[in-house]
């Protein structure tokens, strides 16, 4: 059933991935408010980073995307993928920074894609 599925997986995980990082490069001090309750006033390198990270989290939902359609290059991309998903989760989860119901909802989503992407790779 996964291994039948997995292309539509990659492209609805994709898509929301890139949905991810639009916002954080597009609107980074909004994003901070919601997703990890930023009220206070933000230093211009942290919107860098937050703008960095966006990009990198549509170049990585682009990946994802493609992988649906490129086998060939499918594992090495969702390794990539559920290691940056996987490691999203634990940061939020054991790093020290207060946990917010947008980070929690970030870490159970990525943390069920890396799950689909570890059992199909499993599976090759």
């Amino acid at each position: 059933m996964l291994t039948s599925s997995i292309g539509l997986i990659l492209v609805f995980s994709g898509i929301v991935t890139v949905g991810g990082g639009v916002p954080a490069f597009l609107f980074p001090h909004l994003f901070l408010r919601l997703g990890f309750g930023t009220e206070s006033a933000i230093a211009p390198v942290t919107v860098f980073f937050v703008r960095h990270w966006g990009v990198l989290i549509v170049a990585v939902g682009a990946l994802i995307v493609l992988s649906a359609f490129a086998i060939p290059i499918r594992a090495p991309i969702l390794i990539a993928a559920a290691i940056e998903k996987l490691a999203v989760g634990a940061l939020i989860f054991f790093g020290p920074i207060k946990r917010t119901p947008g980070m929690t909802a970030i870490a159970i989503v990525d943390g069920v894609f890396a799950v689909l992407y570890i059992a199909y790779l499993g599976r090759l």
